[in-house]
């Protein structure tokens, strides 16, 4: 995967250069959960380190964003930042 070092308030993290997460989404939700169904900007979000390994290792991210101070549950998750807030994803295998 080709990413970009992206320095954020909450750490240094990775653009993902050819859109390879949203590819990902997308086989894996359809167009339609993911264009239309949720407010997620894959091609400007900014993934933690733990996220592209995750994403590399074949895991699959929900489509669902946890704020990043709510409780988490015992369960695989990454941060991504969307618009200068951070947030969970959490994840499942493929």
């Amino acid at each position: 995967m080709k990413t970009e070092k992206i320095n954020t308030r909450f750490m240094q993290g990775n653009k993902d250069i050819d859109c390879e997460i949203f590819d990902i989404m997308i086989d894996n939700y359809g167009h339609e959960k993911v264009l239309l169904e949720n407010d997620i900007n894959f091609e400007d979000a900014i993934y933690s380190n733990g996220f592209i390994h995750a994403i590399e290792n074949g895991l699959i991210p929900t489509l669902e964003l946890i704020s990043s101070i709510e409780s988490k549950r015992p369960q695989e998750y990454h941060h991504i930042i969307i618009n200068d807030e951070c947030y969970i994803m959490y994840f499942i295998s493929n």
